[in-house]
C-alpha cells in the first residue's frame, strides 16, 4: 500500500505559468504573464512599517531632549493642530520664540561661564 508506485503525472507541452507573486516570464508571443501579488508578504511588511513606526516613536519620547511637560505640551499643540484648533503659522512663530529663547539662555550661561572662568584667573 505505501510502496505502490504513483501513477506518472501528466505534463504540459507549454511553459509553465510562474508562481504568484514572482517576476513574470514572456511567453513565447512576448506577452508576460499576469503576476498575483503575494498578500501575506505584503501584510507581513506592512506590520512591520507599522510596528517600526510605533517603536521609533516610543523611542524617540523616551530619549527627548525636552522634559517631559515641554514634550507633552509639544504633543498637545500638534493634536490640536491635526485637529484644526490652531493656525500653522502662530504655531511656527510660537515653536522659533521657543528656539529663540532656548538660544538667548545657552549664551547667557556660556557668557556667565566665560566670565567667573576670567575672574578667576585674574585672581591667581
Amino acid at each position: 500500500m505505501f510502496n505502490s508506485p504513483s501513477p506518472p503525472r501528466p505534463t504540459s507541452p507549454g511553459p509553465k505559468a510562474p508562481p504568484p507573486g514572482s517576476i513574470p516570464q514572456p511567453r513565447r508571443d512576448g506577452v508576460p504573464h499576469e503576476t498575483v501579488p503575494d498578500w501575506n508578504n505584503i501584510g507581513l511588511f506592512t506590520a512591520g512599517i507599522a510596528l517600526g513606526a510605533i517603536l521609533g516613536a516610543s523611542v524617540a519620547l523616551l530619549w527627548a531632549p525636552a522634559s517631559g511637560d515641554e514634550t507633552r505640551h509639544r504633543i498637545g499643540r500638534r493634536v490640536r493642530r491635526f485637529r484644526g484648533d490652531e493656525d500653522l503659522w502662530d504655531e511656527l512663530a510660537e515653536e522659533l520664540e521657543l528656539a529663540a529663547a532656548e538660544s538667548e539662555e545657552e549664551a547667557e550661561n556660556e557668557a556667565e561661564d566665560e566670565e567667573k572662568e576670567l575672574k578667576a584667573a585674574l585672581k591667581t
